[in-house]
């Protein structure tokens, strides 16, 4: 590995850590408390940017569709509450719960197409969208985690 590509890792994963920061504590329910349903995406987006940016960096865009598997359930976790009357609750912010949607609907947008272009092999398309998607979590993080 050549010492951009361990440059471009350590990055990632300072921003990673930065946009997640707090998301495993933050993220689980105490004893008696409901599962929220938005932290528990969180924790799946965080565990799928991993392998993202791993196979961004190693050039193996095979191992990317499955790391989102954990996400595309949780987004259908909380599009089957939606359904079925229950209110989603955001950590903090809840008066700005449409802005987060359409934020949210975005990312997942983004998401689908840069899975759709791991699975035909696009490296490059992959790694703008992981780019974009990873500054979508941090302006989505200063907007609704204050």
């Amino acid at each position: 590995m050549n010492i951009k590509n361990i440059f471009w890792r350590i990055l990632f994963a300072g921003v990673l850590g930065t946009s997640f920061a707090g998301t495993f504590s933050w993220g689980q329910p105490k004893a008696g408390e409901e599962v929220n349903l938005i932290m528990e995406e969180m924790t799946a987006l965080d565990q799928a940017f991993k392998t993202i940016i791993d196979g961004v960096v190693l050039g193996d865009m095979e191992r990317i569709k499955p790391a989102m598997m954990g996400v595309y359930e949780a987004r259908e976790r909380i599009e089957r509450a939606l359904k079925a009357g229950q209110k989603v609750i955001l950590p903090k912010n809840q008066g700005q719960i449409r802005e987060f949607i359409r934020l949210d609907d975005q990312f997942h947008s983004d998401l689908e197409d840069l899975t759709r272009a791991a699975e035909t092999g696009q490296r490059k398309v992959v790694k703008n969208y992981a780019h974009r998607l990873l500054d979508s979590c941090v302006v989505c993080h200063e907007k609704f985690r204050r």
